[in-house]
């Protein structure tokens, strides 16, 4: 594929930067090579680079520069921006200038994609020339909040999985970390005040799912403070915040089997949800329970430093409070419009507890339902409708609309995945997200301000282990990496795909089970058109054409040359395939029979 082995010869970076000059020659990192820092406040990112470059190199790098040897080294520099730095590679020296760490780490990052893709394993290689070309780099982010969230709830994921999602944010220069840990299904917090949170509510039964067929196999686990004390330090040198949520009122079932009396049938039979869905035993909002989660929190914010905190508020049927005396009686005590203002009661509660102690509340768009707390920060999932109705509100919002955001959703139609919802997010789509269209011009520009940022979420209802994992994040992470970091002059999805192999390259070397969709054919139609209807078939590889055949053969490289839209009736079965100028097979075969 010489193609291919010309876009990983050529500067590949994600996400795209600011500006990049290519300069004659190379820097060749080597065994005598520096990692000096000219600042102490960039002492600890050049250690940590000195110590994670030694693992694929077997380099002991030296802290001072050897006489006339080769350096990297980093200085401040007060006329970069914030997150913003400077990198200029010659033949003997690598500079790097920020005026803060984590530009520093930032600008180390650049450069460590600047070397062959096997800088990015996890154990040492042999016969690598750690060569980086000669350039000069301009960047700085565009947007403060760039995020990823896990859900380690439906399916708890090991330290390992979740230190290692983390290293894949550092690479790609993502800064916050939203940690699921509370859910129907699993607790995954450690509080010492309240045991049986872990001792029961980490643990299910079995799993059944959505289809309600029960697997018979206990699922469960947590991860104990110092673990969580752990990450969060791992996560800091990597310049992520963790900012863990805690569900309330609703999604409370691992909690309420753990601790009935938080319930408002505390007498009925509880136990941790084994299906997926929306339950209806949710938090009583009484003393005990606003008791109780009041000393959850304070164990919380003792191991989470984060500003933020985020308390859910999504999915809370309404059921449980309409049936209870004593919420109907405290909805008119405290003047609501009904029991459904109880929602309003408990964010307003505990917005003003943690804002109390220094901490900013975040919660999924349904805290705009109703009354709304003006000082939380809305978390928009449902579109971009409950964005506007903040933005309007002048309130502050982080985006991930689902239908261009949540990873858990299928990247190719054609995959054969055991399960997933009936939704699918191409990288293409992925990368092309355009929220000005979406929320207009006119808002957008006149209040774009208070766009903290975006993220990608990765709900585990479908993804049972690791490997699972790393196929629905990866590549599409690195769709919306560039889209929060790069400014929209700089994006362009054809040059992000010539930059995808050598993306490939470092997961490959990470031993990531990335998705392979990139070299598939992909069909687009309007499913809503009769038949006959013209359907479009695409393929993101550079350079790639795609053959297909009608007739049930397999295609070959002989075969034609797919137009730019082809027309299908119901019954047609296409065959297609993507292939590269050298005649070359791509991907896996796509067969789709229309109208079935």
């Amino acid at each position: 594929m010489k193609f291919l082995l010309a876009i990983l010869l050529s500067i590949s970076i994600i996400p795209q930067p600011s500006s990049v000059t290519e300069k004659g020659g190379s820097f060749t990192l080597g065994p005598r090579t520096a990692v000096v820092s000219h600042c102490p406040e960039f002492d600890e990112v050049a250690a940590d680079f000195r110590q994670e470059m030694a693992v694929p190199t077997g380099y002991a790098l030296a802290a001072k520069r050897h006489l006339f040897g080769r350096a990297i080294i980093l200085e401040k520099d007060e006329s970069q921006p914030a997150e913003g730095y400077r990198l200029a590679v010659g033949r003997r020296r690598v500079k790097v200038s920020a005026s803060d760490a984590a530009g520093a780490f930032y600008g180390l990052q650049t450069f460590r994609q600047l070397l062959p893709g096997s800088a990015y394993s996890d154990k040492k290689v042999d016969g690598v020339a750690w060569k980086a070309q000669c350039c000069h780099i301009e960047d700085a982010p565009r947007v403060a909040w760039r995020g990823m969230q896990l859900d380690c709830c439906r399916y708890f994921y090991p330290v390992e999985t979740v230190k290692e999602f983390l290293d894949m944010m550092a690479m790609h220069k993502q800064n916050r970390f939203h940690w699921h840990l509370t859910e129907d299904q699993g607790w995954r917090i450690e509080i010492k005040a309240f045991p049986r949170l872990t001792e029961v509510g980490a643990w299910r039964d079995e799993t059944a799912g959505y289809d309600e067929k029960g697997d018979g196999i206990r699922h469960g686990g947590f991860y104990t403070q110092d673990e969580i004390r752990d990450i969060v330090e791992y996560a800091r040198h990597r310049f992520i915040t963790v900012v863990p949520e805690i569900e309330l009122p609703g999604h409370a079932s691992a909690a309420i089997a753990a601790y009935p009396e938080l319930s408002c049938t505390p007498d009925e039979p509880k136990k941790v949800a084994t299906t997926w869905g929306i339950k209806k035993d949710v938090f009583c909002p009484s003393p005990r329970t606003f008791g109780f989660l009041e000393k959850v929190f304070d164990e919380v914010l003792d191991l989470f430093p984060s500003k933020y905190i985020h308390i859910g508020g999504d999915e809370c049927p309404k059921d449980a409070w309409r049936a209870s005396a004593y919420c109907r009686n405290l909805a008119r005590e405290l003047g609501l419009s009904g029991v459904d203002d109880l929602q309003y009661y408990f964010v307003k509660h505990f917005d003003s507890y943690l804002r109390e102690r220094g901490r900013t509340v975040i919660g999924w768009d349904e805290i705009l339902d109703g009354s709304a707390v003006e000082s939380t920060v809305v978390m928009s999932y449902r579109g971009h409708k409950p964005a506007m109705r903040a933005m309007e509100r002048d309130m502050k919002v982080i985006l991930c609309p689902n239908r261009w955001c949540y990873y858990d959703y299928h990247q190719n139609e054609i995959e054969d995945l055991p399960k997933n919802h009936h939704l699918f997010i191409t990288l293409r789509k992925a990368y092309n997200y355009d929220p000005v269209a979406q929320i207009g011009d006119s808002l957008y520009n006149a209040k774009s301000d208070l766009i903290l940022g975006w993220q990608a979420c990765v709900w585990g209802e479908f993804i049972p282990d690791t490997k699972q994992l790393e196929h629905q994040a990866y590549p599409r992470a690195a769709a919306i990496a560039e889209f929060c970091w790069s400014r929209d002059e700089n994006r362009d999805f054809a040059d992000f795909c010539t930059r995808i192999p050598k993306e490939f390259e470092r997961l490959d070397a990470r031993g990531i089970n990335y998705s392979k969709a990139f070299y598939n054919v992909i069909v687009n139609m309007n499913l809503e058109e009769d038949y006959p209807r013209d359907v479009e078939l695409e393929i993101d590889v550079p350079g790639a054409v795609i053959h297909y055949t009608t007739d049930g053969t397999e295609p070959d490289a002989s075969s034609p040359v797919a137009p730019s839209l082809l027309r299908v009736d119901k019954g047609d079965v296409i065959k297609a395939r993507g292939f590269t100028a050298d005649g070359e097979p791509l991907g896996v075969l796509m067969t789709r029979e229309f109208g079935k």
